[in-house]
C-alpha cells in the first residue's frame, strides 16, 4: 500500500497554520481561533499519517478491535477503569485535576501516537524486514517504484531522511524513522523543516520570504480585497520586526507546529465542557459524570483514555 510522502504532511500543515494565522482573528488580542486551527492542523497532520482509515477521528490510532471494546463498554466497566488513570493523573494527590496535570498527559498522549503511527510505517515501509529502511526502500513503497529515487520532487523529503539518519549509517532505524515521520517533534529536525519551508516559499532564493512569494498561486483564487487584507495582517501579525519580508525566524513561527500551545487549548476546552462547578479545575466526579465527553473519539479528551481503558 503507498502513503502520503512527508513532505506532503507537512505541507498540509504548513498551509493549515497559515490559514489559522491569517484568520480574520487577530492573533495579538486573541488567539482562540488560532489555537482552534492549531488543533485541526495537528489532527489533520496525524490523518494524513494515518494509513488505517477505519475511525473517523483525526487522531486515533487504536486498531478496530480495541475501539469496538471501548465502544461496547458499559459506565460501569469505564468509571472504575478512568478512576485509576485519574489517580495517575492526580500528581499533587489532592483528588482534583488541574489544568497543568491535563496538560502534561495530553503532552504525552501526542508523543505516544507519534511514535505509535510511526512504529506501524516503518513495519510496511520496510521492505526486506532486516529493522532497517533506505532511501530506496522508502521511495519505492511511497511512489510505487524507483523512479523518483533522485528526483527533484523527492529533494526535501531526501534532506529529512539525511538528517535522521544521526548515526550516519546509509539507513534508518525504528527510532530514526520517527524523527523522519514527524520531524516537526524533534528539535534537532526543525532547521531541516525550516529549510524545506524556505525552500518552497522563497522562488528568489535570498533566504527572505516576501508578501508576493507569501501569496503565490493563491492570488488567482481570491478577490482584490482578500489580497489587500492577507497583507494587511502580512505586514502588521507576521512581519514581526517590519522589514517587509519574513526572515527564517518569522517563518518558524508560524510553519512549526507548538504541542504546547495545541495542549494548552485542549486542556482548556476539557475543563470548559466538563467544569460544572466552574473552579477552573475538575474533581474527579466532574470528569466521570462526563465520561462521554472524554472517551468519545469527537472529543479531545479521547487522546488521553483511549489506549488505557
Amino acid at each position: 500500500m503507498n502513503y502520503f510522502p512527508i513532505t506532503f504532511v507537512l505541507m498540509a500543515v504548513t498551509e493549515t497554520l497559515l490559514a489559522a494565522v491569517m484568520s480574520g482573528v487577530n492573533h495579538m488580542t486573541d488567539g482562540q481561533e488560532i489555537e482552534e486551527n492549531l488543533i485541526i492542523s495537528r489532527r489533520r497532520a496525524i490523518s494524513e499519517h494515518d494509513h488505517r482509515t477505519d475511525s473517523a477521528y483525526a487522531g486515533i490510532l487504536g486498531d478496530e478491535e480495541e475501539l469496538d471494546e471501548i465502544k461496547h463498554l458499559e459506565p460501569s466497566e469505564i468509571k472504575p477503569r478512568m478512576t485509576t488513570i485519574l489517580k495517575t493523573m492526580d500528581i499533587n494527590e489532592n483528588g482534583l485535576i488541574e489544568k497543568n496535570e491535563l496538560l502534561e498527559k495530553l503532552l504525552d498522549s501526542y508523543r505516544k501516537l507519534s511514535a505509535e503511527e510511526s512504529d506501524a510505517e516503518f513495519l510496511t515501509s520496510d521492505l526486506d524486514e532486516n529493522g532497517y529502511i533506505t532511501w530506496k526502500e522508502y521511495v519505492g513503497d511511497t511512489y510505487g517504484s524507483s523512479e523518483h529515487f533522485d528526483d527533484e520532487m523527492t529533494e526535501d523529503e531526501k534532506q529529512l531522511f539525511l538528517a535522521a539518519d544521526v548515526d550516519k549509517d546509509g539507513h534508518l532505524n525504528k527510532e530514526e524513522f520517527r524523527y523522519f515521520y514527524t520531524p516537526e517533534d524533534y528539535p534537532h529536525m526543525q532547521p531541516v523543516v525550516l529549510h524545506g519551508v524556505m525552500n518552497r516559499f522563497d522562488t528568489d532564493k535570498n533566504g527572505k520570504i516576501t508578501f508576493d512569494e507569501f501569496i503565490g498561486d493563491r492570488r488567482t483564487e481570491h478577490t482584490e480585497e482578500w489580497l489587500q487584507e492577507e497583507k494587511t495582517k502580512f505586514i502588521e501579525e507576521l512581519d514581526v520586526n517590519k522589514d517587509g519580508v519574513l526572515d527564517e525566524e518569522e517563518v518558524h513561527d508560524w510553519a512549526s507546529p507548538n504541542n504546547n500551545m495545541i495542549a494548552e487549548s485542549e486542556a482548556e476546552n476539557l475543563i470548559l465542557k466538563a467544569d460544572k462547578n466552574q473552579d477552573g479545575v475538575l474533581s474527579f466526579d466532574e470528569v466521570l459524570d462526563n465520561y462521554h465527553t472524554f472517551i468519545s473519539p469527537e472529543s479531545e479528551g479521547y487522546y488521553i483514555f483511549r489506549d488505557e481503558l
